[in-house]
């Protein structure tokens, strides 16, 4: 037991120091998490070794990790972008697949290697691309949009990936019907539960959510993940996919959001002890001696996947100028190739001599993936020129806010349409103020469209969005939802652009400091405080007390809470 503790002591506080140092480095946590495995593993202080609860912990993680890649998975966005998805996706799986894959035939090493590594190697990471992408403000372009459907079709594709590992991990060579049984069992699995459980489990989380607390609804959302991971045991099938169904299934249901955010602390807990976990499968001894080996495997995941990603995504109809750059976005390593080498190591099915280098080849290559995608444009602007000239497109967001704008002068620009962006923008509506509504979220566009409202599809993080809304002649840019990563560099820009301008933006005192917001042109609502100051106008209203006494009141009161740096006076 003493040994479990410090055990526990070491894996935590390592983990702690690493998530912080990449952190204020602004690079991937993953690779601290993994760099920590390598550290405490026999390869340098032998700390922490395989253990039946270390193993316990990184399977939860995993189950965690894919439960929430699911969750986030839309079946109905799926439907809406099919072809774009199948054929964009389709044609990267296979160009960069079937060209690694038989590279590692050819060089002899067997056809469970070489489908395994192919299949590793075409893959990229979705938490790190999509949280990059909306860092930057380029998930709604043309090339995001086309990384994210590449993206979603990596994760469809790794269930009969996952199915096929799992016969290989029973051993023996798997025939056609071996696999397309194993594919078949969870699609049949996928089906029940999509028919019988899927509303049954809506109506019961809903249930849970309107009656119970936020524990019980935790607890609900872990059951669902158990049940789902046993089902898919109990079926001869991969536990992980089995709990990235579960997540499939409850990715529409209307409680999904709480789920995320209920789960989130204990997805990024047991994510990064697999993570460790990985690490500490590394054997840094078989990677020194073969270096030769790790560079190459970085120029495949790197270099030469970006130019099979550029071949694929230009037969899939994308201009040269928008494969460059989703070519570029995509060229790492992912965590679905990540848990497919580890299992397969771990398995023995993959020969330690091909897998480590891979191994570290792809967490290197995941280190890189941020750099990469943050200089995405600027790297395909000069690789451009070299092609054949191209019409320059504008992104279709761009075209849209230039439409609603038309040649609208004092006008709003609201960025985002959840509840607070719609409120705003149907007052300004019933007050007949010229307005642009701009939404990144495929269903809050949705939901906004529903109530008539003239909302764009498009992320109003992109300057080139704002400029197309005409934001240099507008009245106020109205920030419902901003993003601390972004907020900076927006509001610099927009009063830049439009000296007579207003920021108002829906956020705490604390947002306005740490974002080291100063400006008087600058305004916060804060809720934490103002909801606060206009519930207690409320209570003096109901309690009769004189306009004269309360505006007094309320005046000290604010004095007392508002921060002169927030540009707002008391």
């Amino acid at each position: 037991m003493e040994n479990l503790f410090f055990a526990s002591l070491v894996l935590f506080a390592s983990a702690l120091v690493a998530g912080i140092v990449f952190h204020r480095l602004k690079l991937p946590t993953i690779l601290g998490y993994i760099l920590v495995g390598i550290a405490l593993g026999s390869s340098f202080a032998d700390l922490l070794g395989d253990g039946p609860m270390l193993d316990f912990v990184a399977e939860a993680g995993v189950l965690l990790l894919l439960f929430m890649v699911g969750l986030e998975f839309s079946l109905t966005e799926f439907w809406s972008d099919r072809r774009k998805i199948l054929v964009a996706g389709g044609l990267q799986g296979g160009v960069v697949g079937s060209v690694v894959g038989l590279g590692v035939w050819m060089t002899g090493w067997g056809i469970a290697p070489a489908i395994l590594l192919g299949a590793s190697a075409a893959m990229s990471s979705t938490a790190l691309t999509a949280k990059q992408l909306v860092d930057q403000g380029e998930i709604t372009t043309r090339h995001g949009r086309s990384a994210i459907s590449v993206l979603i079709f990596q994760d469809l594709a790794a269930i009969p990936l996952l199915a096929l590992l799992a016969v290989w991990q029973m051993g023996g060579e798997p025939s056609f019907i071996d696999i397309a049984g194993e594919v078949g069992k969870v699609i049949a699995l996928f089906a029940a539960a999509l028919l019988l459980a899927r509303p049954i489990l809506h109506h019961c989380l809903l249930f849970i959510y309107r009656n119970g607390n936020a524990e019980v609804l935790v607890l609900a959302a872990l059951t669902i993940v158990a049940l789902s991971a046993e089902a898919a045991h109990l079926a001869g099938a991969s536990a992980a996919l089995g709990a990235f169904l579960a997540g499939l299934l409850l990715g529409e249901s209307d409680v999904r959001h709480r789920i995320e955010e209920d789960l989130r602390p204990f997805r990024d807990v047991f994510a990064s002890v697999f993570f460790v976990s990985i690490g500490l499968q590394l054997d840094v001894s078989q990677v020194m001696s073969a270096p030769t080996s790790v560079l190459v495997w970085i120029a495949i995941l790197v270099p030469a996947k970006w130019t099979l990603n550029f071949v694929a995504l230009r037969l899939s109809g994308s201009s040269s100028r928008d494969a460059l750059q989703t070519g570029l976005i995509l060229a790492h390593g992912g965590e679905f190739g990540l848990l497919l080498v580890s299992g397969a190591l771990s398995a023995a099915v993959l020969p330690a001599e091909i897998g480590q280098p891979f191994l570290v080849a792809l967490v290197i290559s995941m280190g890189i993936g941020p750099l990469l995608i943050r200089a995405n444009e600027q790297i395909a602007s000069r690789l451009a020129s070299l092609l054949p000239k191209q019409k320059s497109m504008e992104q279709e967001e761009e075209r849209r806010a230039a439409q609603q704008a038309g040649a609208m002068k004092g006008h709003l620009i609201v960025c985002g349409s959840g509840p607070i962006g719609r409120t705003v923008a149907r007052a300004a509506l019933l007050a007949q103020l010229p307005l642009v509504l701009i939404e990144p979220d495929l269903t809050n566009f949705r939901n906004a469209k529903k109530l008539g409202l003239p909302v764009i599809l498009g992320d109003p993080n992109r300057l080139a969005t704002l400029d197309a809304a005409r934001a240099q002649y507008s009245d106020m840019l109205v920030m419902t939802a901003p993003n601390p990563t972004n907020f900076r560099r927006v509001i610099d820009w927009y009063l830049s652009q439009n000296a007579d301008g207003r920021v108002v933006a829906y956020g705490t005192r604390d947002f306005g400091d740490s974002t080291e917001t100063h400006d008087d042109r600058v305004s916060f609502f804060d809720p934490e405080t103002d909801i606060g100051i206009e519930f207690v106008s409320f209570v003096f209203k109901l309690k009769s007390m004189s306009d004269e006494l309360a505006d007094d009141i309320l005046h000290k009161l604010r004095a007392e809470i508002m921060d002169p740096v927030r540009g707002r006076a008391p």
